[in-house]
């Protein structure tokens, strides 16, 4: 068994990074928006199969607006915390104070598409030297915020 959780590399100033590197999102990828808000969450999304996130497995993820990924419950303030925080496990792929009220948007979805999968496998083993086989994904999308 193995489970990946896989986050954007760091991407050097003035390096062009082709669109077809990325995965879509949005209305047109079956993605969720989540409403606009100002420090919100999405509800508890249950996953396909339990997540194992340092040592402790989870079934349900919280998609929060300022950019992090959070289990058993919602982070809905920002709060510039040192990682990790062992009584709030959550992934901060994106974290910053994002209102969404005006401009911008956050999009999620779990997906169990084989090129999705194909292209999430191959993206792992070109940055760890693993095969793997993925059975789902999940992909979270902050979009100009």
């Amino acid at each position: 068994e193995f489970t990946a959780l896989m986050l954007l590399l760091t991407i050097p100033s003035g390096t062009t990074i082709p669109l077809s590197s990325f995965y879509s999102y949005g209305s047109a990828a079956n993605d969720t928006l989540l409403p606009p808000n100002d420090d919100g969450s999405s509800p508890s999304i249950s996953l396909p199969d339990p997540f194992l996130f340092f040592g402790t497995y989870y079934s349900t993820i919280f998609v929060n607006n300022n950019g992090d990924l959070s289990f058993n419950q919602p982070w809905s303030t920002f709060e510039p915390t040192q990682f990790p925080v062992p009584t709030y496990p959550l992934v901060a792929p994106y974290q910053a104070d994002v209102d969404t009220t005006g401009t911008g948007s956050v999009w999620y979805r779990i997906t169990q598409n084989a090129t999705l999968l194909a292209k999430a496998a191959n993206n792992i083993r070109s940055l760890t030297g693993t095969n793997i086989s993925l059975q789902w994904l999940f992909i979270a999308t902050w979009d100009h915020v």
